[in-house]
């Protein structure tokens, strides 16, 4: 659907328009996305030929665009992603928490893109606080170094745990920056003995995460001077206001590493808009249903010009690279390996599944097994023409060729 609408409109003044709000290599990165979305799963613009050497027998497949413009690629990744981060979950009591940014700040995130990895290292020094006991630290009559090995008391969570998703759009496709977190409700000592996390300590965390923010969008690096000014302005009417900025605590616990994976298959890379949520389209206009969290969850419709939506969809579509998922504690890859070893007993195991997303996938849309020759079993060829690959042959032995490609 979301392809259609882009075939009607005039793409190259919507981009025109959201250009001053990209870099070159942004801008770039969104018209290959879009050409590569319009000949998704289009077998004239590439496809995986798998061959039996045995029989001669072959399925051909189409290549998939991977572009986070795409929701059926976007969902791919997150059921991907998802799939492998489950292992890495600890079976522990975990806690959803929702950073927002007020709407006065909001557009500085979109003329410094770069601003929205710092919110992510921000909500992990917020999380650093309340685990670490800092409020107990400060108050401290005699201060003891932080190289010092009684710097950190045995009531204080040395290790702990953070995911955290950056999220640029709302459920109205208006540019909203805010950042999902999940943190675990506990963590490791300087002992390495497990301590669960009491409570947050809310006047600390308001506090924090409104310095933090306002110290990022002092420090942006803008297009002009007129937008710096903008933000200094912002940044200091502010300070001066008593004014939280809000987050909010997830009411309720999310207790099993299934439910945590469910948590993070939300928000991970996905399209701005889901296709069901399009009632209507033509030449001129777009309607859209959303379910309102500020009206009890009321569904909502907008309709709006079609080129007005198509640039509400184009703006979220981050640049090349651009980390939207951060890991912190010890969900980070940079561990010691007597943590690694302490993390690993409170892992759950799961069984794996028969079949790999990818074979599953394949199956379920192609109704074929791309590694599994009907008569023979095995293929052994794989031969790729595409022109965001390039042409080559491939020789396996078994099913082992996953990886190449996905």
């Amino acid at each position: 659907m979301i392809k259609e609408i882009l075939s009607l409109v005039n793409l190259s003044h919507i981009l025109n328009f959201i250009n001053p709000f990209l870099t070159q290599q942004h801008f770039e990165y969104i018209k290959a996305s879009i050409n590569k979305f319009l000949i998704c799963r289009d077998i004239k613009a590439g496809f995986i030929k798998y061959t039996c050497t045995e029989c001669g027998h072959y399925h051909t497949i189409p290549i998939t665009c991977k572009s986070r413009l795409c929701p059926s690629c976007g969902f791919k990744y997150s059921t991907t992603w998802t799939q492998k981060m489950i292992n890495d979950i600890l079976n522990i009591p975990h806690r959803h928490i929702l950073f927002t940014i007020p709407e006065e700040l909001r557009a500085f995130f979109c003329y410094d893109r770069t601003l929205l990895s710092k919110l992510a290292k921000a909500v992990n020094e917020v999380m650093k606080y309340q685990f670490h006991n800092m409020h107990k630290k400060i108050a401290r009559k005699f201060k003891v170094p932080k190289s010092s090995p009684n710097y950190f008391t045995n009531s204080d969570i040395v290790h702990y745990g953070l995911i955290t998703v950056i999220h640029t759009f709302g459920r109205d496709l208006k540019w909203n920056p805010h950042i999902h977190a999940l943190v675990s409700l506990g963590g490791f000592t300087k002992n390495f003995s497990f301590k669960k996390l009491d409570y947050f300590h809310v006047p600390s965390i308001t506090g924090q995460w409104k310095y933090l923010v306002l110290n990022i969008i002092q420090n942006g690096n803008y297009p002009n001077l007129k937008i710096k000014n903008l933000a200094q302005k912002a940044v200091s009417k502010l300070y001066k206001e008593d004014k939280r900025l809000f987050f909010n605590v997830g009411s309720g616990d999310v207790n099993s590493p299934k439910g945590i994976v469910k948590y993070l298959g939300r928000y991970l890379a996905r399209a701005p808009i889901a296709e069901y949520k399009i009632t209507y389209y033509d030449n001129e206009k777009v309607t859209f249903f959303f379910n309102d969290l500020a009206d009890d969850k009321k569904k909502k419709y907008v309709t709006m010009d079609i080129d007005k939506f198509v640039q509400q969809i184009l703006i979220h579509l981050p640049p090349k690279n651009f980390k939207m998922i951060n890991r912190f504690g010890f969900y980070g890859r940079n561990i010691t390996a007597k943590l690694r070893n302490i993390v690993k007993k409170y892992k759950k195991s799961f069984s794996k599944s028969e079949y790999s997303f990818y074979v599953k996938q394949s199956i379920d849309t192609f109704g074929v097994h791309p590694f599994m020759c009907p008569y023979c079993k095995d293929i052994q060829e794989i031969y790729v023409c595409s022109d965001w690959y390039g042409p080559y042959i491939r020789f396996i032995s078994n099913n082992s060729l996953m990886s190449i490609f996905h």
